[in-house]
């Protein structure tokens, strides 16, 4: 507590003459000269469009790429290479792709490009995440070099918000994309440094209006203090979601600075290793969950800027179930239910633990801050947690791997209830899914099967808030809270749209005041 509290010590110190230090400095920054610099607080693992499952990975190949769909702010999926996209029946779609449309080699978009990356994400050799979607389609047919069509095996609901996956160019080989080569998007990639920063210029061939800022570098810095540090000194000019809570005031009183708030729909929980022998146990799981004082978390070191979340569907879309078995705060029922499960207490409240478990999570400050309290909340109802935290690639890595016991992640850019089918199927293992905790139920597998076949809304409303409800009762996983988004940006940048997901998709539109 001590090295903690003498760091924002030392920080307060520097702020407090930083305004002074900064102006007095006469060289140009980077915005001055039509460079944005974004800070990210992680890495991408795998920019490769048609293997990333990481949030940070998306955001980058967002700048690159374009599907035949894209999401719109509520995360509908809207016409993006397409001109259009008509169902003829449940089975059929025709796909029509606007002309115009180049790669970055200047080579045009085609429906045979499309075919080739369908084609490339069903086929199971491939390994790719998105085989258990993509495998729903029976042939491709291609009409015309503007115009595909594409037949299902059977009715598939998401099939259009499918189509939101970026489109490769004919014949890239399986791996070709490791520097985000050869895209169709807004920014064209010309270096890419893991672990330190990518760098982007305007593609002048965009088929819509090109990027009107002269670069675009997204800058990888992990280390809360040090990104706000560069904030500060104009060395990053944006961030979202980048700067800590606490730090947040500070940034409020510099007149340099831009700060907007918005309702997110990105989803922290905490993940159980159902394989483990101490968590297969429910009455355990739910006594972690009521363990846990989330409003505590979120007053205290979220500084108000999340609600608590018990779905993966965020209530600003469709699909979220309000009516969830929940697990309120009580240590005293969490007791209670440990002894139930077998794990007494085995000296009467005093220091010994029933039992002791990892806790995974990154090396980002504000994740291992929250762990601190959960690792104290667990302790008083006699759950000792060790705290193992690693940097960002081998964290998911071990969690894809189900190497864990707990974990905590965040869920981004959710909006259509698939991703139950995704997450919580029993065939949805990695790398073709997200199912890294071990979970199988039989009305679940079932559920998300018919909620796949079914085209109502209505009735596949009614099919997802069955499977939240069993979802929340069985407890794979435990809800923590729904962040809200914070986008802090020097005051020159304009145009920016804060979306639900984080999405890097609006900086094409941004611009620098006065230039």
């Amino acid at each position: 507590m001590g090295k903690k509290f003498l760091t924002y010590a030392l920080l307060g110190l520097f702020l407090a003459a930083a305004p002074a230090l900064f102006q007095s400095c006469s060289s140009r920054l980077p915005i001055d000269e039509g460079t944005v610099v974004v800070g990210m607080n992680g890495t991408p693992t795998n920019i490769d469009p048609r293997y990333a499952t990481d949030a940070y990975s998306h955001q980058l190949i967002e700048l690159c790429y374009n599907g035949v769909m894209k999401k719109d702010f509520r995360g509908r999926p809207v016409p993006d290479l397409a001109e259009s996209v008509t169902s003829i029946n449940p089975k059929t779609y025709l796909i029509r792709l606007k002309k115009g449309v180049t790669f970055h080699d200047g080579s045009p978009l085609t429906a045979r490009d499309v075919a080739y990356t369908y084609e490339f994400l069903r086929d199971p050799a491939n390994g790719t995440p998105h085989a258990g979607t993509f495998e729903k389609i029976e042939e491709i047919k291609i009409i015309s070099d503007q115009v595909l069509q594409v037949s299902l095996k059977e009715p598939f609901a998401p099939f259009e918000t499918a189509l939101t996956v970026p489109i490769v160019r004919e014949g890239t080989p399986k791996e070709a994309l490791k520097n985000g080569e050869n895209g169709t998007g807004p920014f064209r990639m010309v270096t890419f440094s893991p672990d330190q920063e990518a760098v982007f210029v305007p593609y002048e061939a965009y088929f819509e209006s090109p990027p009107k800022v002269k670069k675009l570098v997204l800058r990888f810095v992990l280390d809360d203090n040090v990104r706000f540090l560069q904030l500060k000194k104009g060395e990053i000019n944006l961030v979202i979601n980048g700067v800590t809570p606490d730090l947040l005031d500070e940034i409020r009183k510099d007149g340099r600075f831009q700060v907007v708030e918005s309702v997110g729909s990105n989803f922290s929980y905490l993940g159980f290793n159902l394989r483990d022998p101490i968590l297969r146990k429910r009455k355990v799981r739910e006594a972690i969950a009521r363990g846990i004082n989330r409003q505590e978390i979120i007053d205290s070191i979220l500084r108000g800027l999340a609600v608590p979340g018990d779905t993966l569907i965020s209530p600003l879309y469709w699909a979220h179930e309000s009516d969830v078995p929940r697990y309120p705060y009580d240590p005293e029922k969490a007791k209670k239910l440990l002894d139930e499960a077998g794990f007494p207490d085995p000296d009467g409240d005093g220091p010994l633990p029933r039992f002791s478990i990892t806790y995974r999570t990154s090396q980002n400050d504000l994740r291992r801050r929250i762990a601190q309290v959960i690792q104290e909340q667990l302790r008083r109802i006699g759950i000792d947690v060790k705290i193992l935290s690693y940097e960002w690639g081998t964290f998911f890595s071990d969690i894809k791997r189900g190497n864990f016991q707990l974990y905590s992640l965040t869920w981004v850019g959710i909006t259509d209830p698939d991703i139950y089918y995704y997450a919580f199927h029993s065939k949805s293992t990695p790398p073709a899914g997200a199912n890294r905790n071990g979970y199988a139920n039989p009305e679940v597998d079932r559920l998300v099967e018919e909620g796949r076949r079914v085209l109502s809304p209505a009735k596949r409303k009614e099919i997802y808030s069955r499977v939240q409800k069993i979802i929340a009762r069985d407890l794979p996983i435990y809800g923590l809270w729904f962040s809200k988004n914070v986008l802090v940006a020097d005051r020159r940048i304009r145009g920016f749209t804060l979306y639900p997901d984080e999405s890097y998709r609006p900086f094409k539109d941004v611009w620098i005041e006065g230039q």
